[in-house]
């Protein structure tokens, strides 16, 4: 499978980002919010802020940077999302198609820290920018911080500070 390739690349996580990062799967319900650790939190209730950031930047493709690409996956994960943010997205940084269905292999993708995932993809995909939205912030390198914009999983993109950090970056990547 051919990598679609993008001038800018968000890299974006799901859980703690797009909405409360206390999201569980249970193989008969599915994906939703643990109403213990997140009372009133819906599923992606934060993507609507994307949505209206990224208007200004026509020019930013999103690949999806989290553990939703493994289970339930890429193209189930993306149906979760607005129409505006899934014509977006160029791909992933775990795909069956690419990476392959070994369960060997999906346990090795899920050890790697979150910065190595994104790294391997910006080596494949070639983007001339990229940066990344995630809460899953440990052992990033020093080198690399710059391309992070840190949420707070609770928070997520609904913080505005993140959304002045995301909106400053995106600037200087255009």
């Amino acid at each position: 499978m051919a990598l679609r390739h993008t001038d800018v690349a968000l890299y974006i996580d799901f859980d703690g980002v797009l909405h409360h990062q206390a999201a569980m799967w249970h193989h008969k319900r599915g994906i939703y919010m643990n109403p213990l650790e997140a009372p009133g939190r819906s599923l992606f209730e934060w993507a609507h802020i994307l949505e209206h950031m990224l208007e200004e930047f026509p020019n930013v493709q999103l690949v999806l940077s989290s553990t939703w690409c493994v289970k339930p996956g890429y193209s189930q994960s993306l149906q979760w999302l607005p129409a505006t943010l899934r014509a977006r997205f160029v791909g992933g940084t775990f795909h069956r198609r690419h990476h392959g269905a070994d369960p060997w292999i999906l346990e090795a993708f899920r050890a790697t820290p979150r910065w190595r995932q994104i790294l391997a993809d910006v080596e494949r995909r070639l983007p001339r920018a990229w940066l990344a939205l995630d809460d899953d912030v440990a052992d990033w390198p020093e080198q690399l911080r710059q391309n992070l914009i840190a949420c707070n999983g609770t928070t997520g993109l609904s913080c505005p500070h993140v959304q002045d950090e995301l909106r400053e970056k995106l600037r200087n990547c255009s």
